[in-house]
């Protein structure tokens, strides 16, 4: 290859930049025609000439210098070689361990070597490369497993419903920072006690943590700040006194939400541990996933809620009701139990509107609404169906007596005063049906209502459908 190829001129550069030891010598004189500039850095010396000046042999320690014989008979019968070896540095004549690859690149007509090229590796940088090496590998592989963790979180967060969202964080916490426990606690009222709600890791797992200054999660939420804990010995801004039964050391909290603060996602070890920045920020990520997805859950709660209940009472409306029924009759099914239906018009309601006004007619429902609660049994459901009409579901009736008793005490209320002292008096019709055993939500709705009809042209207060 002629020196001013293109080809040579490249590989030139790749040498010059090459991090390692590159020498070219004549094979027969030993003379050193070219050390790249990490050559001359290693050896000690300053610039070409000075490279130019030594000679291959003089590179080596009287250690090295022992394997030449069989460097030269390697590189005649083989065309190269490589071993471990000794250099000696011109500058300190300190010796420099190396991994040393000699080989042939140029041969004369008759196929006697006439150039070799040399590579060497200073071993004793070799193994602070391999431990850097490894660390990047590590934080790359640790790198992969967060972005897949936390892709996979924030999937299940999109259409997950709560518990699993806070157990596959739990899981993603202790796994991913390999720590012996991590636990996703609720705050369900500002100042009163965690709830565990998701837990991964050693037995016991623990049901609430004590709020405030009393445990490290009560401690994070009260301050709003995320707490590391590396040894609880030491540690007095908070009680260790859970940690120290459950046989943990060290821990970090950091707080879901602002403004209250949701909840606390937690993270113990059974050893002490500085807790870096880049597993902060990792459960700091998993928290941002958590609150996005309790946000969107809430927010649909809240928007079936509101298809559900009646915005004015906040009782179940026509919807819920009819789902509850259906249920109610499932389970009466084969049993000896009956469902019973109340449907239930208060009379005069639109006179009650024209005389004091709307406002006052909504103060009556309501009031009604809470005083229907409070004549029913602990599984009768109270809900309202339109303008001024109530149903009410029993399900597991055990005697049309049972069911009677509800409606004579309905019959009985007594409105008492709206919000501005009016004194609110008016009667209500009740009519009653029992689910037969062939009975559907329809027919049964529908014999109620008859009945209800009944009572109210009669002014009987209620009526019991055939």
């Amino acid at each position: 290859m002629k020196p001013d190829a293109p080809e040579a001129r490249m590989l030139l550069s790749v040498i010059e930049h090459a991090q390692n030891l590159v020498a070219l010598a004549d094979y027969d004189t030993g003379r050193v025609l070219h050390l790249n500039p990490a050559g001359m850095h290693l050896m000690g010396l300053t610039d070409e000439a000075a490279a130019a000046a030594r000679w291959a042999p003089e590179f080596f320690t009287d250690v090295g210098f022992v394997q030449a014989p069989e460097m030269e008979s390697a590189l005649l019968e083989q065309g190269q070689w490589e071993e471990r070896s000794e250099f000696r540095n011109f500058l300190t004549g300190e010796p420099i361990p190396v991994t040393l690859s000699a080989f042939v690149v140029e041969r004369s007509p008759q196929d006697r070597p006439t150039v070799i090229a040399c590579i060497a590796q200073d071993l004793r940088t070799a193994q602070e490369h391999e431990q850097r090496l490894h660390a990047a590998l590590e934080a790359a592989a640790y790198r992969a497993r967060e972005q897949r963790s936390l892709a996979e979180l924030s999937q299940l967060a999109v259409d997950g419903d709560l518990d699993q969202v806070l157990a596959a964080a739990a899981d993603a916490a202790a796994a991913l920072m390999g720590v012996n426990c991590a636990s996703v606690a609720r705050a369900e009222k500002p100042g009163g006690a965690l709830r565990v709600l998701a837990y991964r890791g050693q037995p016991p797992a623990p049901e609430t943590f004590t709020p405030g200054a009393d445990s490290q999660p009560g401690y994070a939420a009260a301050v709003h700040e995320i707490i590391t804990c590396p040894d609880r010995y030491g540690e007095h801004r908070f009680s260790t006194e859970a940690m120290n039964a459950r046989g943990l050391r060290s821990g970090v909290c950091v707080p879901i939400g602002a403004e209250p603060v949701w909840g606390v996602l937690t993270a113990h070890s059974a050893r002490p541990r500085e807790y870096s920045d880049r597993d902060v920020m990792f459960l700091r990520s998993v928290t941002a996933v958590l609150t996005a997805a309790i946000r969107r859950i809430e927010a649909e709660e809240a928007l079936r809620y509101q298809s559900l209940h009646d915005p004015l009472t906040g009782l179940p409306n026509r919807a819920l009701v009819h789902q509850q029924i259906d249920a109610a009759l499932d389970a009466a099914c084969g049993s000896q139990y009956r469902v019973a239906a109340l449907l239930i018009d208060v009379d005069e309601f639109k006179s009650l509107n024209d005389r004091l006004g709307h406002a006052v007619g909504d103060d009556a429902l309501i009031l009604l609404a809470e005083q229907l609660q409070s004549v029913v049994r602990p599984a009768d459901t109270v809900a309202r169906i339109g303008g001024d009409e109530f149903l009410i579901v029993c399900p597991q009736t055990t005697s049309v007596e049972e069911t009677i008793a509800i409606a004579t005490r309905i019959t009985e209320l007594q409105v008492g005063a709206d919000s501005v002292g009016h004194e609110l008096r008016f009667t209500a019709s009740v009519g009653i049906a029992l689910a037969g055993p062939q009975e559907t939500r329809r027919t049964l709705i529908r014999r109620a209502d008859a009945a209800m009809y009944q009572a109210k042209t009669t002014g009987s207060g209620y009526a019991l459908a055939p």
